[in-house]
């Protein structure tokens, strides 16, 4: 009975171990296969080849003079060539780890500007990030042949503590549905869903710019129109952290039908009929205006099908219970729990996305309660409670809240159903961590309890 147990315990803990490695072998979804630069006596072009479309952050730093970026969801193994690169701008190239991805510092010989952009792969040509320095050096770069010996590739390691950048707010963007030549829904004395849902926007939006480490951005901010693809991209050229689209539905057959829901995307079949018919209805609203939003194509597919996909619409049905549990606290809800469809609105490969409904204009009850203003900072500030409350848990890297997390880390608090492996497996450490810092003999706990999470 004992060789079994130790030889039990052995095999849980290599399972243990070769899950964790393969949670973070499949976190790095993104490779760069190549390099090449372009060097001029005032400007250096550098050109990653990655394997599919990157998401990258960058900074600069001075004393000395630095250009940082953040690769997301990439792999370490980088090219040689990278660290061999000399210019008369860049003097030399180091990596790190950084997160789920790779940290590239780039150290200048002065406090040059810098562009960055990505290109699609087309043409034969893969997937690209594009790396502009301009700015002529104080001292002329040596010739080629005194070029001093090609430096060994450098080790990658754990990010040195002083590149650590002033911490980013959390961008929200919130999209006002509907607006300019498309009213959306109706009501009786010529209320109209465009000006609702803005006028709720802006309190939200006013909500997280009250909040530190928040920030929210709208996708319009006056009476236009915007076709729903243009909203998603707007979202991602402010570097959204997340994004949430507000409606107001309409049921004249059905007047007795009331209350607020949300939604995430779904890439297979709708959670209900209401949420067919309310997708089915929000799509329409662009086909009329002449964009295609047909069957998906197998090259978007395989995108939609990605890693980075699946993860925005983990984090989408995640933020999206909070959500609707701060809603039910103070508005009529026509469906408690999270419901999905393939909104149109909400097909964005890299951003965790939800769409909410906060009621129905053909109902007498909802349409007072959308346009009186008291009412509306209530809904405003509890779908901010709900997204916050997701961020205060998981907050992107690099972020002011992420840095106050780690500077001040929170208690676990356990729920029904938390077992010690899976808080362990959420959390990025290790079973045996957690038991060491709580001060745990065995791997049982209860309800309520809280447990101090170690940084992995």
């Amino acid at each position: 009975m004992t060789q079994y147990s130790a030889a039990m315990q052995i095999f849980l803990r290599w399972a243990a171990l070769a899950c964790l490695s393969i949670a973070a072998y499949a976190q790095a979804t993104v490779t760069v296969t190549d390099v090449r630069s372009t060097a001029k006596a005032d400007s250096t072009r550098l050109v990653l080849e990655v394997s599919e479309p990157v998401t990258y952050r960058k900074f600069h730093l001075t004393g000395p003079n630095r250009l940082v970026v953040d690769l997301s969801a990439t792999s370490t193994k980088l090219p040689p060539a990278l660290f061999d690169l000399t210019t008369g701008q860049i003097r030399g190239v180091r990596a790190a780890r950084r997160g789920d991805g790779v940290r590239l510092v780039f150290d200048l010989s002065g406090d040059f500007p810098s562009k960055a952009f990505t290109l699609a792969a087309d043409a034969g040509k893969p997937a690209r990030l594009v790396l502009d320095i301009a700015g002529a050096p104080a001292v002329v770069q040596p010739a080629r042949s005194e070029k001093p010996a090609a430096k060994p590739v450098p080790t990658i390691t754990e990010a040195e503590p002083t590149l650590a950048a002033p911490g980013r707010d959390i961008i929200v963007m919130i999209d006002p549905g509907h607006g300019g030549k498309d009213p959306g829904a109706l009501a009786n004395g010529g209320i109209r869903e465009k000006d609702v849902v803005l006028a709720i926007a802006r309190k939200l939006k006013a909500e997280f710019d009250a909040l530190p480490g928040y920030k929210g951005r709208l996708t319009r901010s006056g009476d236009t129109f915007i076709p729903l693809a243009k909203r998603t991209q707007l979202a991602r050229d402010a570097n959204a952290d997340f994004f949430v689209s507000l409606h107001a539905d309409s049921f004249p057959k059905g007047r007795s039908v009331y209350g607020g829901g949300v939604y995430a995307l779904s890439l297979r079949g709708a959670t209900s009929e209401t949420a067919r018919w309310l997708a089915k209805r929000e799509n329409a609203v662009d086909l009329s205006h002449g964009v295609d939003l047909g069957d998906v194509d197998d090259d978007l597919r395989k995108v939609l099908l990605s890693m980075s996909v699946d993860s925005a619409i983990r984090i989408s049905k995640q933020a999206g219970t909070e959500v609707i549990n701060e809603m039910s606290s103070v508005a009529r809800m026509h469906r408690r729990r999270l419901e999905q469809a393939n909104f149109v609105v909400l097909r964005s490969p890299d951003i965790p996305s939800l769409l909410v409904e906060l009621g129905f204009l053909s109902n007498a009850q909802d349409v007072k309660r959308l346009t009186t203003p008291r009412e509306q900072s209530k809904v405003a500030a509890a779908i901010r409670r709900g997204i916050v409350s997701y961020f205060e848990r998981s907050p992107p890297a690099n972020t002011v809240v992420y840095q106050k997390k780690r500077s001040n880390p929170e208690p676990y608090v356990v729920v029904r159903g938390d077992t010690l492996s899976a808080i362990a497996q959420k959390n990025g450490t290790t079973l045996a961590a957690i038991r060491k810092a709580n001060g745990l003999t065995s791997n049982a706990i209860r309800i309520g309890q809280k447990l101090e999470i170690p940084r992995s």
